[in-house]
């Protein structure tokens, strides 16, 4: 019978990979045909291009960023597009499409090109390109000259994950269509790359080294802030999940319109407490185009926001200021979760263990859970008040899981695309 089940799965995997290999073709044919021609180029300082579409997605590579500009043998280029071009037609004026990833780096003083500055994408390969690094895998977000398959033709393409996945079935947001194209893929945890060496087929050769597991570079965020303290005032930041539970299979429901009215009477009722709503960037517009939410009912919701001083919506693009300021996180399932739980700031979790992968389980059994706001509330007044019990299991689960190398984890990946 074990055996018999071995064979299925054997034939399984093997037909998986046929269907893959004629469903992405693109993908496939041009990786394998281009990529002894990326090997070949040669250039005195090699020239890296960040392009990036989700501006949120830039702590993922950030630590990265900053070692290719303290490096005299490196070439920088940042790239910013629209964020979803599959939401505009073919012949839509691309240059009066907005552009929030520009508009950041703008803000940051980071030098950038605009992809859409006139009626006609800036051209990557002009650059002549050594490799290209991506945050986020979904090709339809790109224009079509952007997407790893057309890209892979004269660039190796590099891909580092915009999130911490702590799902076990996280293969569903990595597109095979993007992964045969891409040359080297630096997974955030050791699950991931397992994962993905068993699943993802190899077609060459060249292929075969593809996922790598070097830590996540935004960790590196959280070794510079080591010694930055959190506000004097208590401060709760609330991150409720975006989606609704459904889709695929493991995805988290949110909590989001079983609690804001607690939240903000909560804050009403707690003029000593800051409370920090940060919104996943889709969250609204995902709740108004599935009608869970009406625009009537979003207005009254964030005119009340308005309304509570102690009550911030936090919709800035880098979240790093909410994680430094928060004393206790209050969370459905969100990647940043991970991102937190390495603070070692005590988080409430707001869902069940189901469909987490291993480092998720390590870290989700070790939060406080609540089932209710009744819940919520008593384990704020605990923690508010000092207790937390959990604080040194949660210290030893950051000791297994954080990198030895935390700091310097943004060049240690840099290191391996130069010699990839």
């Amino acid at each position: 019978m074990e055996k018999q089940r071995g064979i299925k799965k054997l034939v399984k995997k093997a037909g998986h990979y046929v269907k893959a290999y004629f469903m992405f073709n693109d993908s496939v044919r041009n990786y394998s045909s281009y990529i002894k021609t990326a090997n070949k180029k040669k250039h005195k300082a090699a020239r890296i291009v960040f392009l990036i579409i989700f501006p949120e997605s830039w702590n993922s590579l950030k630590s990265i960023y900053e070692e290719t500009k303290n490096r005299s043998d490196i070439e920088t280029f940042v790239i910013a597009a629209p964020r979803d071009m599959s939401k505009y037609n073919a012949d839509a004026d691309i240059s009066t499409i907005p552009n929030d990833s520009f508009d950041f780096f703008v803000q940051n003083n980071i030098d950038v090109i605009k992809a859409n500055a006139e009626n006609t994408w800036f051209d990557i390969q002009a650059i002549n390109p050594d490799y290209v690094i991506y945050t986020r895998p979904y090709n339809p977000y790109y224009a079509e000259q952007y997407r790893s398959y057309n890209v892979c033709r004269y660039a190796k393409v590099i891909y580092i994950p915009y999130a911490y996945s702590m799902l076990e079935d996280g293969l569903t947001v990595l597109p095979e269509e993007f992964m045969l194209s891409a040359h080297r893929v630096y997974l955030a945890n050791r699950s991931r790359k397992e994962e993905c060496d068993l699943w993802y087929p190899r077609y060459n050769r060249e292929s075969k080294n593809r996922f790598q597991y070097l830590g996540f570079p935004r960790f590196d965020l959280l070794a510079q802030d080591a010694d930055r303290a959190a506000e004097s005032k208590f401060t709760i930041a609330w991150l409720p999940r975006w989606t609704t539970g459904d889709g695929y299979k493991h995805n988290k429901g949110s909590n989001f319109l079983n609690y804001y009215n607690d939240f903000l009477k909560y804050a009403e009722e707690n003029p000593d407490a800051n409370i920090i709503f940060r919104p996943h960037p889709s969250m609204f517009a995902n709740f108004l185009e599935r009608g869970i939410m009406s625009e009537k009912e979003l207005e009254e919701f964030k005119y009340r926001c308005s309304k509570c001083e102690n009550f911030h919506i936090d919709q800035k693009k880098d979240y790093m200021d909410t994680i430094r300021s928060a004393n206790v996180l209050v969370a459905d399932y969100t990647s940043l979760i991970a991102e937190f739980f390495m603070t070692g700031k005590p988080i409430i979790y707001c869902d069940n263990a189901e469909g987490l992968n291993e480092e998720g389980n390590s870290i989700c059994n070790n939060l406080y859970n609540a089932a209710s706001f009744t819940e919520i509330v008593k384990l704020l007044e605990k923690i508010k008040n000092g207790y937390d019990e959990k604080k040194d299991l949660r210290i030893s689960i950051i000791k297994e899981l954080l990198p030895n190398e935390c700091g310097s984890i943004g060049k240690t990946i840099l290191d391996s695309i130069l010699l990839s």
